[in-house]
């Protein structure tokens, strides 16, 4: 618990330096605005096919019964959210992790893994992959547990949990590809069992919160950086041992 503490620390100490902190709103900035476009651009259209779908299925039967037939409009705007806030939360989380790693890699390793070897067993091609798979799979896995958020605490775990797989996918390969061999980086990614994702799930649940999500995305990279980066050290250390 103390390397989880240790790189959370650490990520927040550099999160607030000049370089980090003007990185740190772009994410988030880029995502809100190219969503934001696409509601305005194509909301009510969508909105109306939702509520004539809606119409079509059982739910319009229910809410007609309990004299609610204005439900199914507020219905399409509330599945919209729920697409577009993951949406919104997963653009942002690409963008760092295909332009902005790097630099915050070589950010962490400079400061305080100067000395650590780079084998390089990893890429911008794999790295591109690997965001690709996660992509598909994560929203592959909200559509399905869409109904879920019919029991809203239920939901709010379903997205912490989902959130906490995404963050773990992606930024573990991209925090290790620089330095590590292609044989450690496969290792690391699978070494750090419940604390690993217990950092994640802690990372997670930044998105949640006002304001601090607009800075989620760097500061989860630099977490996860200091993170890998410390294990790997640790891991050559004790192999030399």
């Amino acid at each position: 618990m103390d390397a989880l503490l240790t790189a959370l620390q650490r990520a927040g100490r550099d999160l607030l330096t000049p370089r980090m902190l003007t990185l740190s709103l772009w994410p988030m900035l880029l995502a809100l605005l190219a969503w934001g476009l696409l509601a305005w651009l194509f909301g009510a259209e969508l909105k109306d096919w939702l509520t004539a779908w809606l119409a079509t299925t059982p739910f319009d039967d229910l809410a007609a019964r309990v004299g609610a037939g204005w439900l199914a409009g507020y219905a399409a705007l509330l599945i919209l959210a729920l697409v577009w806030l993951p949406a919104m939360y997963v653009t942002a989380l690409m963008i760092t992790s295909l332009a902005l790693m790097p630099v915050i890699v070589a950010f962490v390793a400079a400061r305080d893994y100067p000395a650590l070897e780079r084998r390089r067993g990893g890429g911008f091609v794999g790295s591109v992959a690997n965001g690709l798979v996660a992509l598909v799979l994560y929203l592959a896995a909200w559509l399905v547990l869409l109904p879920v958020w019919l029991f809203a605490p239920f939901g709010i775990l379903v997205s912490v949990l989902l959130n906490a797989w995404l963050n773990q996918r992606l930024f573990m390969y991209d925090a290790l590809a620089e330095h590590a061999s292609a044989a450690e980086l496969k290792a690391q990614r699978h070494a750090g069992g419940g604390r690993l994702f217990a950092l994640s799930t802690l990372l997670g649940l930044i998105h949640l919160v006002p304001v601090l999500n607009l800075v989620a995305p760097v500061y989860m990279a630099l977490a996860f950086s200091h993170h890998a980066l410390a294990a790997l050290a640790a891991s050559r250390a004790e192999a030399a041992a």
